[in-house]
């Protein structure tokens, strides 16, 4: 069995790694490449949902319509994703770049908080193998994970407090040590596959609300012109962002 303490303190270190994106929004020459730091956030995105989709598929594939689990899923996407689209001009994503951040970090911070349980239970449970390819593999998504908390407030119209971006990036990351701890002592199929539903919603949301900004800040820049560049730099950028997301995940994520 590995050490309790062990565990909690390495899962600090997968937590602040969504942290590595952070100094991008002071730095005010990626306001030009905005466009592609949009891109990118949707491609790691993106491949979230399909990781997501990965860990809830065997609930939806063998099992009945009446499944339990299959229950939650539904209810819980369903009920979370309604309030996020529900209509109110506080939430025009030109407005409020913070709400999207915001919704960003709440999503990866769901998921991180799944992640969190598997490595808290891997530890508790002495499965060694997995749990040293967890440390290094969790850490390095999460350094990936905070580019799409990052990216809503790079270029943004309106001062962003610093307490609000350190908030966000707490919130995306902090879960990665609240699932360990719970992880140790008790691991449930039915909280896992809850918090996936509430993470999938966040996070399609957001997909569909950059993309959006995407479109209209390259209409903006572009004014007619240089329309092809636009598309070319967000199909980069989407493509690069998955690719990036997928080697991270696949080769030292899953044993």
């Amino acid at each position: 069995m590995v050490n309790d303490y062990l565990t909690i303190a390495l899962s600090f270190v997968m937590g602040l790694a969504v942290f590595a994106s952070m100094p991008l929004i002071f730095n005010k020459k990626m306001i030009k490449h905005m466009l592609f730091l949009n891109a990118f956030a949707i491609g790691i995105l993106v491949f979230l949902l399909l990781d997501i989709y990965g860990d809830v598929a065997g609930v939806f594939g063998n099992s009945s319509i009446t499944n339990p689990l299959e229950i939650i899923f539904i209810v819980g996407f369903a009920l979370s994703f309604l309030f996020f689209i529900m209509p109110k001009e506080s939430r025009d994503p030109e407005l409020s770049p913070k709400r999207t951040s915001m919704l960003a970090a709440i999503g990866i911070g769901f998921q991180n908080l799944t992640e969190g349980l598997l490595f808290g239970s891997a530890g508790a449970a002495g499965l060694v193998p997995i749990y040293v390819l967890s440390i290094i593999g969790f850490t390095l998504q999460n350094m990936t994970e905070g580019f799409p908390i990052a990216a809503p407030m790079v270029g943004a119209k309106q001062a962003i407090e610093k307490k609000f971006i350190v908030g966000a990036f707490i919130i995306g990351g902090a879960p990665t040590v609240v699932g360990t701890v719970i992880g140790i002592f008790f691991f449930s199929n039915a909280f896992i596959t809850l918090f996936d539903a509430l993470a999938s919603a966040a996070i399609l949301y957001v997909v569909f609300v950059l993309f959006h900004v995407n479109i209209n800040r390259g209409r903006a820049l572009m004014d007619g012109k240089g329309v092809h560049n636009f598309m070319w730099t967000t199909y980069a950028g989407i493509l690069l962002g998955f690719v990036i997301a997928y080697v991270v995940n696949y080769t030292l994520v899953i044993p």
